[in-house]
């Protein structure tokens, strides 16, 4: 049971990865388009792909903003694993990475705010 609570690995900023296994699907049905293709641009809440599980079909939205850079899935009805990279993407909001230095800068600084208003 504890590897199914697990949560997906974490995500690269330029990544979407699937919330869980399944069938990929990146249309409602046949007939229809994509809900989204190389080169176009999703907001935040926009649904991307569908997932099947044991004939559910869930919805994945997206969690923020950005533009589909390339499709790492080729095919409908392929079989995708927890955490598998689905999209790589550009985000409209550039991630910055702090190193440990920088972090303990921060809470250093904060920490010396709050003691000389003291």
């Amino acid at each position: 049971m504890a590897k199914v609570l697990v949560p997906p690995p974490q995500a690269k900023s330029d990544e979407i990865l699937a919330p869980s296994g399944g069938m990929y699907y990146s249309r409602e049905a046949p007939d229809m388009d994509t809900f989204i293709k190389e080169g176009d641009h999703f907001e935040a809440g926009e649904p991307l792909f569908i997932v099947e599980v044991m004939k559910m079909f869930n919805k994945v939205n997206a969690p923020f903003s950005g533009v589909i850079e390339k499709c790492l899935i080729e095919n409908d009805g392929e079989i995708i694993k927890k955490g598998q990279p689905i999209f790589k993407i550009v985000p409209d909001e550039k991630i910055e990475t702090l190193s440990d230095e920088q972090i303990a800068k921060i809470k250093t600084q904060a920490c010396s705010v709050f003691i000389d208003r003291i």
